[in-house]
């Protein structure tokens, strides 16, 4: 069939954000003596806050309530990406003005975040325009790896999963595409490039290689 639906992901594949993300559980941990090296990020890189969160509480045994750690990388995320534009990932302007104007795709996006921290990227780099369709991970149960983030995408789309293509920079994002019912093209970057995407129906090098494909 073909594909009706691009549904971008955020992180690492529109903005070059990843490290801030990171650097949002780093300054919370170091509060318990713990240095989160990017090397050790990289297992994380992709998944929901909810469940890293949870998964450090239990490796670290962290004497707080879940939710602290996120409170706190939250408010410095809120901090950091009010005050200035996001560096772009490779040909990101190119790959969503291409995808939006073209009248063979609707263009969704489709990220972990929360709604507030997307809708406060997208407006500081002027990429809110691009998209008829945002869901973000408070607007579901269970964020990514799970499948729920883009099965609402599909049906906010009016679309059927196999109509619709992700594009992913981690396997945590490709897996609930692939668990969707979608087609995902992949895009390692320096965070994700050790992760296992053997599920992808396509691996490129940058934003560049899709618009080459359609």
């Amino acid at each position: 069939m073909a594909i009706k639906g691009i549904i971008f992901d955020l992180d690492g594949i529109l903005f070059d954000s990843e490290y801030f993300q990171w650097q949002g559980w780093v300054q919370p941990l170091r509060n318990f003596g713990i240095e989160l090296t990017k090397e050790m990020y990289f297992e994380y890189a992709g998944k929901s806050s909810s469940l890293i969160e949870s998964e450090l509480i239990k490796k670290y045994n962290l004497p707080i309530k879940e939710g602290e750690l996120i409170k706190q990388k939250k408010e410095l995320l809120r901090k950091w990406f009010s005050e200035k534009p996001l560096p772009l990932m490779p040909y990101a302007k190119e790959a969503v003005e291409y995808f939006s104007l073209d009248p063979r795709f609707k263009v969704a996006l489709c990220s972990g975040g929360d709604r507030e921290e997307i809708l406060t990227k997208l407006k500081m780099n002027d990429f809110l325009k691009y998209f008829s369709v945002i869901v973000a991970g408070d607007d579901v149960q269970h964020s990514k790896p799970a499948p729920d983030i883009y099965l609402l995408a599909v049906k906010l789309l009016n679309l059927n999963p196999d109509e619709c293509l992700a594009i992913e920079d981690t396997q945590y994002g490709l897996q609930a595409a692939k668990e969707a019912g979608l087609c995902c093209f992949a895009i390692p970057n320096e965070y994700s490039n050790k992760q296992d995407f053997s599920l992808a129906d396509k691996i490129l090098t940058s934003l560049n290689d899709a618009i080459i494909f359609f």
